[in-house]
């Protein structure tokens, strides 16, 4: 009755009504975990020392990376996975959960040997200031710690999301979030163990592994649609192939921000220590804009990828068309927010009026990329729902990597802060550009499926 109830959603709903099923449960763990990624910086901020929140934007790539060897294999498990259960080949997915697992523990263990043995160095990489990079090191080898939580917390929630079960990850992240919220303070001031930048990342640790037993314990009794029996990791090699054609792609397009942000935090580097604090906050108060629009993203391919898959071109158009309208109007909001009111964003990550002052600039001109995103996001999404590999490669390179990377790198030593600061508009409207091109073979294959289904 569960397994029929999900499939109902996708294949029979009222599309608007599906979309919005799937979204707003997407949107929302997409907020929490938002938040999550912004609450040790917040807490951070109130420990007023810049060179630890300017630690935190140049222990970001490694985070990044990290988290993207759980995404590359949870995408792509999801996505062959919303598409079997649309081809009503519903004994393949067990073999694809298994698989997923199997994967997730080969990675997850060489992540957290090669981050362990070279993390010192890696950081160095991106600071020339020593106190920087003292305070990053001891950030991330407390994360690094917990890379197996973060790496199977996002292939469970990719899973169960792409199954119809959208509610439950949502409900982790809650969870999550408010047991960060509750154990940085206890972890990082005086008043209780008072470890600092260690505490944010051991409350970070701790509240991801419960999440990650929450998400197992999910697949394991027999809740959703998938069947998965723990312990069983064996691989299937054509699942693996599946998972890899869309999961190398997401994990190229996850991982290059881990390039990108640490070209970002060596650029910033170049204006000082206080301009790398303003810098890395102005970025993530951009990320407020972008929850909505991914969670929208999320919500919007396991939809794709079933009725791709039951060759329902109607609903497959409908609902790429109500995706792309809903999120451009979204992103022309938050964009004139962003622009107008700049200070307003700032504030909530951090009380200091100098960094707040500094980020105000840097905010106005990613105000002027955002519009686009939402085209970049659901067109991109698109080619992953559809299993189209070779799209989602490229567009997995092109946006943080082709672009932004000879961006960030020569703008900023040319133009000094303005360059440093137009580096990420400049990529959002190339990227959009490109990607709009790319997608209209895509769009001329849906439009050539039949239109009678039955």
């Amino acid at each position: 009755m569960k397994q029929e109830n999900q499939l109902h959603i996708l294949r029979d709903e009222p599309v608007t009504k599906a979309l919005l099923f799937l979204a707003i449960p997407s949107i929302a763990s997409t907020l929490v975990m938002t938040l999550h990624n912004l609450i040790d910086t917040i807490c951070i901020s109130y420990l007023k020392d810049n060179a630890m929140i300017a630690a935190t934007t140049v222990a970001l790539p490694i985070m990044v990376l990290i988290q993207a060897f759980g995404d590359g294999i949870g995408a792509g498990a999801g996505s062959y996975i919303g598409r079997l259960l649309g081809a009503k080949e519903d004994d393949k997915v067990g073999k694809t959960v298994s698989t997923a697992m199997g994967m997730a523990i080969i990675l997850s263990t060489l992540a957290f040997i090669i981050a362990i043995t070279i993390l010192r160095q890696a950081v160095g990489l991106f600071s020339d200031d020593p106190q920087v990079i003292e305070y990053a090191y001891q950030y991330m080898r407390i994360l690094t710690m917990g890379a197996t939580f973060a790496i199977f917390k996002q292939i469970c929630s990719y899973i169960l999301r792409n199954s119809g079960d959208v509610q439950f990850p949502m409900k982790t992240l809650f969870i999550e979030i408010i047991i960060n919220t509750l154990l940085n303070p206890l972890l990082m001031f005086n008043f209780g163990l008072g470890l600092k930048i260690r505490g944010a990342a051991l409350a970070t640790v701790i509240a991801q592994a419960i999440s990650t037993i929450l998400l197992l314990h999910r697949l394991i009794t027999h809740k959703t649609v998938i069947r998965w029996k723990f312990g069983n990791f064996k691989m299937d090699w054509s699942s693996v192939k599946e998972i890899w054609n869309v999961g190398i792609a997401v994990l190229i397009r996850n991982g290059l921000p881990s390039l990108s942000y640490g070209l970002f935090a060596k650029s910033a580097s170049l204006f000082g220590t206080d301009f790398v604090a303003a810098a890395g906050i102005a970025r993530r108060g951009q990320h407020l804009a972008n929850f909505v629009v991914i969670g929208m993203g999320h919500g919007y391919q396991p939809f794709a990828s079933f009725n791709y898959g039951a060759k329902n071109k109607k609903r497959l158009i409908e609902a790429l068309k109500k995706s792309l309208l809903f999120t451009t109007v979204y992103c022309c909001i938050m964009a004139s927010l962003f622009f107008m009111l700049p200070h307003l964003v700032l504030r909530i990550i951090t009380p200091d009026a100098q960094l707040i002052e500094t980020g105000k600039s840097i905010l106005k001109f990613y105000a002027l990329g955002i519009p686009v995103i939402g085209i970049y996001q659901i067109l991109a999404g698109n080619f992953q729902a559809m299993g189209k590999g070779n799209y989602s490669f490229l567009t997995s390179i092109l946006r943080q990597g082709i672009i932004y990377c000879p961006l960030i790198i020569i703008l900023p030593r040319v133009f000094g802060t303005t360059g440093f600061q137009l580096v990420q508009p400049l990529c959002d409207w190339i990227s959009m550009i490109i990607v709009v091109l790319l997608s209209r073979n895509v769009i001329h294959e849906i439009k050539q499926m039949p239109d009678d289904i039955s």
